[in-house]
């Protein structure tokens, strides 16, 4: 910044192609956008725009998964701290509720962090997992703060099914995130779903029906061969 606490430039440029690469990356899929395809919608003509401002691709998809797991990670630990104030959480169901995610309007946040930030965070999860995993290191504590409230409020069932019951859950409720954040630019396709006023509640006991779902035989027997 300069003297006046305007943004240079160059810093410009760069958040415009975080912006650009956001949106288009939230709405096609980090596999299926192209550094040219960021280049042309920041509206930058030079050629090597991009690579001055970021080392590579994956190191632009990095950067912005930082930008997003740090906020989610930050709302995660202030809605368990506020529950654990309260002498909660008491119930699967209070820990589900707290694993919504959400990306509040903040001055932490772009307008396009806020539009697009989940559906990105999202594909990432999906069709780039190593990246996400090792991009958002150390910035987990709430997910880990919650999996160990869920360990202790869970009925007994073998670790194995509680654990991939709660990387279930934590995929379930970033997907159903990432459909309220599209809601909300579209609201007329998504009305009766989240344009309903219990849908939020009944996303928390879904996600804790993940968890608290009878473990069936054919399961157990799996585990067992």
């Amino acid at each position: 910044m300069d003297e006046k606490g305007n943004l240079r430039k160059g810093e410009r440029t760069r958040n415009q192609l975080k912006e650009a690469a956001l949106k288009l990356f939230a709405e096609n899929g980090v596999e299926n956008v192209s550094i040219r395809d960021i280049q042309l919608a920041a509206g930058q003509k030079k050629n090597g725009s991009i690579t001055y401002h970021f080392p590579s691709r994956d190191a632009l998809i990095r950067e912005l998964v930082q930008d997003v797991g740090k906020i989610l990670d930050a709302g995660n630990n202030q809605r368990l701290d506020a529950l654990e104030a309260k002498g909660g959480p008491k119930s699967i169901r209070d820990v589900t509720e707290i694993m919504i995610p959400t990306l509040p309007e903040s001055g932490d946040l772009s307008p396009k962090e806020q539009a697009y930030g989940l559906r990105f965070f999202t594909s990432v999860m999906i069709s780039r997992r190593e990246l996400l995993f090792e991009a958002t290191a150390g910035q987990d504590r709430g997910t880990r703060r919650c999996f160990a409230a869920i360990r202790s409020l869970a009925p007994d069932m073998p670790p194995e099914i509680l654990r991939q019951r709660m990387m279930l859950t934590l995929m379930f409720g970033l997907s159903a995130g990432a459909s309220m954040e599209a809601a909300a630019k579209d609201q007329e396709v998504w009305k009766n779903l989240w344009g309903q006023p219990s849908a939020r509640s009944n996303l928390a006991d879904t996600m804790a029906g993940i968890i608290l779902a009878p473990v069936s035989d054919e399961t157990l027997m799996m585990l067992e061969s």
